[in-house]
């Protein structure tokens, strides 16, 4: 009697975690099929988007998908899934015209058979997309991004809407939506510190770092405080090389010539271009000048009460793999009202340098005024104040590693994003959505679709 009752209690014990085991097997396959069919709907949000960049003809309302303003939304439902169980996509889009750089939030559910008594299987993923351009973003850096500064801000505006014209930057047309990314995976790759983020702060591995009176997140975030809803640590990006040789051939030599004469329409090229005392370059056309001196060599220099200015509706874009000092009065885009007025995408810097060893040095500094746009892979862009006031950088800037210092208002213009207008949109981050704080935001669209 006693060995048969050791023999029923062990059968039992043994039933029991039989049947535990077959449980948590069932809910770990229905975990994953709730994340395949939510990655299942984000490839259909990202299809829709990159079908609409090649064809702008195409319609999210006839391939399905509800619309309103500026955010899209769909829903499958009763798709077959192992185990008897039935699967559910919901996807909401938020900035699917493009204006500003899509979201997309993804929620997959298997519902288990009816009288089961086991509970639904949800994953939630939210992805943030950029258009697959070199400005994409306001600020993006190999190593590092660091805010010395005690009052730098960052934040955006959109410079071309798609309604058409124009539009300066103004404290009305502020966003919150700027995006500033390291791909580093070290500690100290985005250091924040006491500067205030007005969007979002990506690395490629560590959390951003934050004083306590910097902050990320949107208007009106408190000191110290980061939205983890705008943290990734998944931040990628591609950055290209070189400026072809071949097509440094086709540029006039200016040498010898006078300076006036470089703010014709044209392709121009010299060894330096320094300014200096109250020398003004004016662009009137749309020039591009290729500075062929060598690397460690300040090619362009700007001291004193000299500047750049680029004249309404001209364009200046300017390659070097030599250092650059902008001082004196800087690079002007000249607009309506205002010295920085004009629009970014008017004034483009390429640092061309390949070294490794010796980064190419880029510093922005005094009372310079710079509206534009900087892609510089492999150069060191250091922007300082100058004095107490505050200083306006506009644009957009790509490099080595990024240092402000001193009172940095940056206003990233988002309409960068689309200098290429073909390029397709591409993740810039990836977030499972685990807790109920981190899917809030979401809920409420993602339930009444």
């Amino acid at each position: 009697m006693i060995l048969a009752s050791i023999l029923a209690v062990s059968l039992v014990s043994y039933i029991n975690l039989s049947r535990t085991s077959l449980q948590l097997s069932q809910r770990a396959l229905w975990a994953n099929a709730a994340m395949n069919l939510a990655e299942n709907g984000l490839e259909e949000a990202m299809y829709s988007l990159n079908r609409r960049v090649s064809d702008p003809a195409y319609s999210w309302r006839d391939a399905g998908w509800g619309t309103d303003d500026d955010e899209a939304w769909r829903k499958w439902t009763n798709i077959p899934v192992d185990g008897a169980a039935s699967g559910e996509i919901r996807v909401y889009v938020y900035n699917y015209t493009g204006e500003s750089s899509p979201l997309v939030v993804a929620r997959g559910i298997v519902r288990p058979p009816t009288g089961s008594g086991a509970p639904n299987a949800e994953k939630w993923v939210l992805i943030r997309t950029r258009r697959a351009t070199k400005f994409a973003n306001g600020l993006v850096a190999r190593e590092f991004i660091r805010f010395n500064g005690a009052n730098a801000t960052v934040d955006s505006w959109i410079s071309q809407p798609d309604s058409g014209g124009i539009l300066t930057y103004n404290s009305t047309r502020a966003r919150d939506q700027a995006s500033i990314g390291s791909v580093s995976v070290a500690v100290n790759s985005v250091a924040v510190q006491n500067a205030r983020i007005w969007g979002y702060a990506a690395t490629g591995g560590a959390l951003p770092q934050v004083g306590p009176q910097g902050s990320i997140g949107p208007f009106g975030s408190a000191n110290g405080f980061i939205d983890m809803n705008r943290v990734s640590t998944h931040f990628f990006a591609n950055f290209e090389a070189g400026f072809s040789q071949k097509i440094v051939q086709r540029y006039t030599s200016m040498a010898g010539q006078p300076i006036a004469n470089l703010g014709n329409t044209g392709k121009y090229r010299l060894t330096t271009l320094n300014l200096s005392g109250s020398t003004v370059l004016n662009i009137n056309g749309n020039v591009e000048l290729y500075l062929d001196g060598l690397a460690g060599v300040n090619t362009l220099s700007i001291t004193g009460n000299s500047g750049i200015n680029v004249a309404p509706g001209a364009k200046l874009t300017l390659y070097t793999v030599g250092n650059v000092n902008i001082a004196g009065n800087g690079i002007v885009n000249s607009g309506s009202t205002g010295t920085t007025a004009g629009n970014p995408a008017n004034f483009q810097l390429y640092g061309q340098s390949t070294a490794t060893a010796t980064k190419q040095q880029i510093s922005i500094a005094g009372n310079a005024a710079l509206s534009g746009a900087i892609y510089a892979p492999n150069a060191s862009v250091t922007i300082a104040g100058g004095g107490s006031a505050d200083r306006d950088i506009l644009g957009s800037i790509v490099a080595n590693d990024i240092t402000f210092s001193g009172n940095i208002q940056f206003h990233q213009d988002e309409s960068l994003a689309k200098l290429t207008t073909a390029a397709p949109y591409r993740l810039t981050s990836w977030n499972e959505l685990t807790t109920v704080s981190e899917r809030q935001p979401y809920k409420d669209d993602l339930d009444d679709i």
